[in-house]
């Protein structure tokens, strides 16, 4: 082994030891703030925190898909104020797989991570509430999963309630970068992207999606203020549906879409 594979080799080493003593944190966190010994709204930003650096760190070690589970957490998380039992169990099956991945030291073939990600809980629209004591999750076995892609987190709470109360599991991306990732890891059923996003715009990365193999004859939505007639919008496939964004049309032609999905 050169002087380079081995400084790798131990750098990987430490972002799996590092990685579990995370997880170790997070379990503990999850353990105090459900009993009640730990303020809630301290101890849930101290997992979005841990979630966040796990992320941040997994796919330069060779972990992608334990970098997208913790995206996966920490979406599931973004707008807990608690957490009661039922909302601690859910929880730990995020940290559970990660343990199990970085401890066995190698990533999973794709369409094992295909299936992990699918196992994940999913908030409900009871449990995405603002008194957020439901604590419910949706069952993953034959969910549709939707890709959300948006910039703005108020955009991305209206699309995600308004699909998680029709039954259908959502995943966020916040970036073209980030739904291209996605959509490989994580082969999603249908996507929406918001037209405006930061870098490559939301009409681009549709027009991209549409050409890509795996996302043939699956649903695609536009959020855009464009009319359907406007020249940004001419050549789009014909499996993207334009979704107006303009207050109540938005509502009326975002079940439109929902209702393609089957």
């Amino acid at each position: 082994m050169s002087n380079a594979d081995d400084i790798i080799a131990r750098l990987k080493q430490d972002f799996i030891e590092d990685t579990i003593d995370r997880v170790d944190r997070i379990e503990t966190t999850i353990d105090r703030v459900a009993g009640g010994m730990d303020d809630a709204k301290a101890g849930i930003a101290e997992l979005r925190r841990e979630a966040h650096t796990v992320k941040g760190l997994a796919g330069s070690f060779g972990f992608p898909l334990v970098g997208a589970i913790a995206h996966r957490l920490e979406d599931y998380i973004a707008d807990l104020t608690e957490i009661d039992d039922l909302q601690a169990a859910s929880l730990v099956d995020f940290t559970t797989w990660i343990r199990e991945i970085v401890e066995s030291g190698t990533n999973p073939a794709a369409e094992e991570e295909i299936r992990i990600l699918r196992s994940l809980p999913s908030r409900s629209v009871a449990s995405a509430s603002q008194d957020g004591k439901s604590g419910k999750t949706t069952p993953a076995t034959g969910q549709q999963e939707v890709l959300i892609v948006t910039a703005t987190a108020v955009q991305a709470h209206f699309l995600q309630r308004e699909l998680r109360e029709r039954g259908y599991r959502t995943i966020a991306a916040r970036s073209a970068v980030e739904a291209f990732q996605t959509v490989v890891q994580s082969r999603p059923d249908a996507i929406i992207s918001a037209a405006v996003l930061n870098g490559l715009s939301g009409i681009e990365l549709i027009r991209a999606l549409a050409a890509m193999k795996t996302m043939q004859g699956k649903a695609l939505g536009l959020l855009t203020s464009f009319a359907a007639s406007h020249p940004d919008l001419e050549g789009l496939p014909e499996n993207v549906t334009i979704i107006t964004n303009r207050g109540k049309e938005t509502a009326a032609q975002l079940v439109k879409f929902i209702e393609t999905l089957g």
